[in-house]
């Protein structure tokens, strides 16, 4: 599978207001195995062409555990900021550690991450 069609999907479910998992993601490569893009339309092997959207909806009803929902899908990641894209969990020791040697314009930007995650 391309990265053309891969995006295509992740793109797709987006604009739908959810985001796929990893478990979803490997299904949708093992299900377009050596397909190729045309235009909006996914050419499988052996088996003829669909939309993108259709098989969207398809990987949906078969697999409904693996969309999530967006915060905010109506923002294109684009103008969302880093602070909503990025995922909010605790420092860990090694990096306390590396902090602690840390010296200069690397100290001051480590010391204000561990300001906002706090």
């Amino acid at each position: 599978m391309t990265d053309r069609i891969e995006d295509a999907i992740i793109s797709a479910a987006r604009a739908k207001g959810y985001s796929l998992n990893s478990a979803t993601m490997t299904t949708v490569a093992i299900d377009l195995a050596g397909s190729t893009m045309d235009g909006d339309l996914i050419t499988v092997p052996g088996k003829g062409s669909l939309s993108v959207q259709d098989y969207l909806r398809d990987l949906h009803g078969r697999a409904p555990s693996g969309f999530s929902r967006l915060h905010h899908p109506d923002k294109p990641d684009a103008e969302r900021t880093v602070s909503e894209l990025r995922r909010k969990r605790p420092l860990d020791a090694a990096w306390h550690a590396r902090h602690a040697k840390a010296t200069g314009i690397t100290k001051s930007m480590m010391s204000e991450i561990a300001r906002t995650r706090a």
